[in-house]
């Protein structure tokens, strides 16, 4: 008895550690603004053409969130994650032998579909499968998404200043072919699984009754006959296009805009990322305050966020691009960390799946269309000011657009958190475990 606790302890320790691995690749994968400025001097498309090149694995990996999570639950989470690890990783590493603009952004698309599952399966698989360690998983999530937003702007500048950016993209390749060995680590749900509750095991029969019925349902489309869901859905649109103009155009508009090195400029990144991991945990911990309402605070937080966009091309020096770089970091953390959290307080548990699957969907849309769109200005006018400008105006028309949402919120009863609040997660997780193992029964 006891050695089988220690082997299921041994086994939480190893697939959380995997978890945290692949969360670091992820985040490495924001950070291609540094590599756009490069391929802008080299495929000679201007800062319009180029920025696709920075947004479309990222964009891609949210619009394929619906299918990639329909995937995993049809075919199981293991078997999809390697499949997936091994077409982003191949894609990434081709992009090195790319000599033509457009093979480039096939091959960056390519790497896109196989992130999907990476960027939005993952975080649920290891809240289903581990649903009594909920605070553990979502830690080691947050420090290894921060920690590649903030190692691989270092690991990309010494490689572009040895290797060029060729032999960068053939390195960052190596590194994201280890998400196949840490797919290998993930299993699959059973319905033996001895993690479950006795009486959620017990009860399996009628689960697979339940979404048998509910299948007809499985896309809930009714979800947009809210206003409310429209208009979030138009939120996370015109969001991501400013997320997108900040994590490609930063190191770029930053280097003319603030009169400062290359290398310098693509450090901006990792300024951001490192406030961005230490806000995650101070948001996250805010969020457990009675007092504090999640919506709000994320509204609050993505307001902010235009302030150091909109005032970035009136600064200059290297601690002024530090101080800015800290402060959108300490914005964006709201994103990182309160989103998820927010569709479920506004549409409930039984839509948090497709109200997720299909906001991310939109938000894909946004973050392809914003960087190209940000270089599109900058080619006309010559200056990444109007750029920036642009960036800060869409972040402000994100937030007036959620108004109307927000006053309807705040009219409404408040919810009173009680100490029962974590054993409705924990029930919400082991729930989203069931349905993963009733539709792949059903499948």
């Amino acid at each position: 008895m006891i050695e089988a606790e220690k082997s299921n302890r041994s086994e939480t320790v190893i697939i959380i550690l995997a978890g945290f691995a692949a969360e670091f690749i992820v985040g490495g994968c924001f950070v291609d603004g540094i590599l756009v400025a490069e391929w802008m001097d080299y495929f000679h498309q201007g800062s319009s053409m180029t920025a696709w090149l920075g947004t479309v694995i990222v964009g891609i990996s949210f619009c394929g969130s619906p299918f990639g999570n329909l995937a995993v639950k049809r075919f199981g989470f293991r078997k999809v994650f390697f499949i997936a690890s091994v077409i982003n990783a191949t894609a990434i590493t081709m992009t090195s032998f790319a000599y033509s603009f457009y093979v480039a952004i096939a091959l960056r698309v390519l790497a896109g579909c196989g992130f999907t599952v990476l960027i939005n399966s993952l975080g649920p698989y290891l809240l289903c499968r581990f649903p009594n360690q909920v605070a553990v998983v979502q830690v080691f999530r947050g420090m290894g998404g921060s920690g590649g937003n903030f190692v691989f702007p270092f690991i990309i500048n010494y490689c572009l200043n040895e290797y060029g950016w060729r032999g960068c993209c053939l390195i960052i390749g190596g590194i994201s072919f280890q998400q196949c060995a840490l797919g290998l680590v993930f299993r699959n749900w059973s319905k033996n699984d001895k993690q479950l509750p006795p009486d959620n095991e017990d009860n399996q029969e009628s689960l697979l009754e339940k979404n048998k019925n509910a299948k007809h349902n499985l896309y809930q489309l009714e979800l947009f006959k809210r206003k409310m869901f429209v208009a979030f859905l138009v939120h996370s649109f015109i969001f991501h296009l400013s997320l997108s103009t900040i994590y490609v155009h930063i190191v770029s508009g930053s280097k003319f805009l603030l009169e400062i090195s290359t290398e310098q400029a693509r450090f901006t990144l990792s300024a951001i990322a490192i406030a961005l991991f230490v806000g995650r945990v101070v948001f996250s911990l805010m969020t457990k305050h009675p007092r504090i309402d999640t919506f709000t605070l994320y509204l609050i937080l993505n307001a902010l966020l235009a302030i150091p966009v909109g005032v970035l091309p009136f600064l200059r020096g290297y601690t002024a691009a530090l101080v800015v770089s800290a402060t959108i970091g300490i914005s964006l953390s709201g994103y990182g960390c309160l989103y998820t959290l927010v569709v479920l307080q506004l549409f409930g548990s039984e839509c948090l799946y497709m109200s997720y699957s299909y906001s991310m969907f939109f938000s894909g849309i946004g973050y392809i269309l914003g960087a190209p769109a940000a270089g599109w200005i900058y080619d006309a006018t010559g200056n990444y000011a109007y750029s920036f400008y642009f960036c800060a105006g869409m972040q402000i028309l994100s937030i007036v657009i959620m108004i109307p949402g927000l006053m309807e919120h705040l009219t409404k009863k408040p919810e009173t958190k009680t100490d029962d609040d974590e054993n409705r997660v924990k029930k919400l997780t082991v729930e989203s475990a069931n349905y993963m193992i009733s539709v792949q029964s059903l499948s």
